[in-house]
């Protein structure tokens, strides 16, 4: 297993510099440019004083060819530098260590809520196939994967705050220093993205473990007279868990990306919202710095996932 994870490993940095480059140039096609935003900026903050636009692109590195702006940087990210922000002061890495903790507990509060959530209702909807409650569930869980995250945010926003003057806090505190303030921050938008996370998920749950319970050793199991909660436990969902690692590990992704809306919403201080506001900007080091990390998370979550599939069954070899 340890050969298999240091190969894993060694094949992340060929795949983290082909993300790096493809950012790098997505970010400098697009309309607009970083020097365009600060000459703006400068103009505005110098009452209208002409700004000379090739001095601003010479302080930001960007009279250099393209190819010759990408070594520059990934050179400085192999000696640990992701390079400073354009608009904020500080460097990346300082910016983003910042802001890591935001997002990880946003993302971590939404994937235990949606495998608290779709988990026990997928189970129980194989468990009673068919039947009233099975259906109720399955039309709920295709209204949850159907409506936008955003939508029902922006109702969950405006209408407590309209009909009973509620809001939810919009100042971030520290999980270490106030949990029950940062809870109440951070749990309305977490349960927002389970909900609609949680739809497509107890509906694999569902399916999967069905498929298991029409094998032969599960009807010996019931000849034998077992309850049906050993059953559905122990012989069911035990031989689901692979899939159903492999499902959940590929959530964590969709996480990543959807505490992007979430983030920005409920003025949540996280690498999501930094990312939004770096794009608008046109703030290149620090798109790139936040993406990079995102790529990191969701590679390691795939290692990790390939890694517990031994860990589960020992059967599987991942030699």
């Amino acid at each position: 297993m340890a050969r298999y994870a240091l190969k894993r490993v060694l094949l992340l940095i060929p795949t983290l510099i082909l993300v790096t480059f493809i950012v790098f140039m997505l970010m400098r096609i697009i309309p607009g440019d970083a020097v365009d935003y600060l000459v703006q900026v400068l103009q505005s903050s110098s009452g209208g004083k002409t700004i000379d636009r090739e001095a601003v692109e010479v302080m930001l590195g960007l009279d250099k060819p393209l190819l010759t702006q990408y070594f520059i940087w990934l050179n400085d990210l192999l000696h640990g530098d992701l390079g400073d922000s354009f608009f904020m002061t500080g460097t990346v890495s300082s910016i983003i260590s910042y802001e890591m903790p935001a997002t990880l507990e946003l993302v971590i509060l939404t994937f235990l809520l949606t495998t608290v959530i779709s988990i026990p209702l997928g189970l129980l909807c194989a468990a009673r196939q068919d039947t009233i409650t099975d259906n109720v569930i399955r039309v709920i869980s295709v209204i949850m994967m159907s409506v936008p995250v955003f939508w029902i945010a922006t109702l969950i926003l405006v209408y407590p705050a309209v009909w009973w003057g509620y809001a939810p806090p919009m100042t971030y505190v520290s999980f270490f220093e106030a949990p029950i303030q940062n809870l109440r921050m951070f749990f309305i938008p977490a349960l927002l993205g389970a909900i609609t996370s949680a739809g497509g998920q107890l509906r694999n749950v569902r399916t999967l473990t069905l498929e298991v319970m029409r094998q032969d050793y599960i009807r010996t199991a019931w000849s034998k007279g077992i309850k049906e909660r050993m059953i559905l436990l122990k012989h069911a969902f035990r031989n689901t868990m692979i899939p159903v690692i492999t499902m959940l590990g590929g959530s964590i992704g969709y996480l990543l990306g959807g505490s992007v809306i979430l983030e920005t919403m409920f003025n949540i201080p996280g690498i999501g919202q930094q990312l939004t506001t770096s794009l608008g900007m046109r703030d290149y080091p620090m798109v790139q710095g936040c993406i990079l990390l995102i790529s990191v998370i969701a590679m390691v979550i795939n290692l990790i996932v390939d890694l517990l599939y031994k860990a589960v069954d020992p059967r599987v070899e991942i030699e």
